[in-house]
């Protein structure tokens, strides 16, 4: 969103191709848009099971909502606000995501503004034809048209990641490839549980449980609370792990089993894309930051800084300027980025044009998906 001449703004432009360049020195909302019976199209907000059951989303009147809650606060371990939405079993997952229907994720995010994390998932209605691939033909057409939304939704400081329920249709079919889609607002789960149901919710769960640099997958946490894990009707347990790192190297979040540790834990975090965010955690950190760089910029719009007679920017505020932003960033992300860096031209000249120019730059933790040890025997330790 440009600045115009009307109501006056903070604009920002995230990059996603900076973690290459030298960086020198608000957690998880969730939100599920799913396939229900009942309550079409009203958002409404829930704190735990017995909460959404009292306001009518119960196993037989909502199944898919019930069911995603129910694996969604037992992995939480306790009570936490969630805004559902209904949809018709047939509007598709393409449709949920697509930016001009005001009767999608579109009409949730205007109702929760404070959404960092959307779910979705359908059961769709007799007659559907899912088609003969891999994947049900209505989630890489979802994966591409999403897009348009989250891209929206960045441009006006309310970012969100997008979570999709993958069903398989046949596993034997060549896999799809969600990371050549080049959108890295979107994770496309492929597990579910041994009745059937999307192990997204689970997701869902550590992110709204843990702060924005913990990864779902970190190991610290335990093990998911599920007893069985799926893929397209398979047991993970049937795969060999090489079969597994073809579903990951395509792009798809997995889950698997990790020696010496009973359970079932998500597998590296992918996203829809190979950009800086090709990761859950890079783009819910980025979102993170955006809203609290947004948030300590706004108290200055309309008002004056000064300017030097070349009509360059006086030193002194920009620095002061800076330093509003970075100290909000640290304060509010300690222990969950490296550093953070705001950098504020003097050579703007904000009395011929009136729209200040600033970067951020994010310096994320560090992770350790991959650990390489070298071992052998010795018959000296001196």
């Amino acid at each position: 969103m440009g600045q115009g001449t009307g109501t006056p703004a903070v604009s920002v432009n995230v990059n996603a191709n900076n973690l290459q360049r030298e960086v020198k020195k608000i957690d998880g909302v969730i939100a599920f848009v799913l396939t229900s019976p009942v309550l079409i199209g009203v958002v409404k907000k829930v704190f735990n099971l017995n909460d959404a059951e009292g306001k009518g989303y119960t196993a037989i009147a909502a199944p898919l909502v019930h069911a995603a809650l129910e694996l969604f606060y037992n992995e939480l371990g306790g009570s936490q606000k969630v805004y559902v939405m209904g949809v018709e079993d047939t509007m598709t997952l393409t449709q949920m995501v697509t930016a001009t229907n005001e009767n999608g994720i579109k009409k949730l995010l205007l109702a929760g503004k404070d959404i960092t994390h959307v779910v979705i998932d359908r059961t769709p209605g007799v007659g559907y034809a899912p088609g003969t691939g891999f994947l049900d033909v209505d989630v890489p057409a979802a994966v591409l048209a999403s897009k348009a939304l989250l891209t929206y939704q960045t441009t006006i400081n309310r970012p969100f990641r997008l979570l999709i329920a993958a069903k398989v249709i046949d596993i034997e079919e060549p896999v799809y490839e969600p990371n050549t889609a080049n959108n890295t607002g979107v994770m496309v789960l492929l597990a579910n549980d041994g009745n059937g149901n999307s192990l997204a919710s689970l997701a869902a769960a550590r992110i709204a449980k843990y702060n924005a640099s913990v990864k779902i997958g970190n190991g610290q946490n335990g093990p998911l609370t599920v007893s069985e894990a799926f893929i397209g009707g398979k047991a993970i347990e049937d795969f060999y792990p090489e079969q597994l790192d073809e579903f990951a190297d395509a792009g798809f979040t997995v889950v698997h089993q990790r020696e010496g540790s009973a359970g079932y834990y998500f597998g590296r975090d992918n996203m829809a894309g190979a950009d800086d965010f090709r990761i859950l955690v890079h783009g819910s950190l980025i979102d993170k930051a955006q809203r609290i760089a947004t948030a300590a910029n706004m108290p200055f719009l309309e008002t004056s800084v000064r300017m030097n007679a070349d009509g360059t920017m006086n030193a002194a505020d920009a620095k002061y300027l800076e330093e509003i932003t970075k100290q909000a960033i640290l304060s509010q992300m300690t222990g969950q980025i490296s550093d953070v860096d705001v950098i504020i031209p003097t050579d703007q000249n904000l009395i011929e044009t009136p729209n200040l120019k600033e970067t951020v730059k994010i310096l994320p933790l560090g992770y350790l998906t991959w650990i390489t040890i070298e071992m052998g025997l010795t018959s000296n330790l001196n």
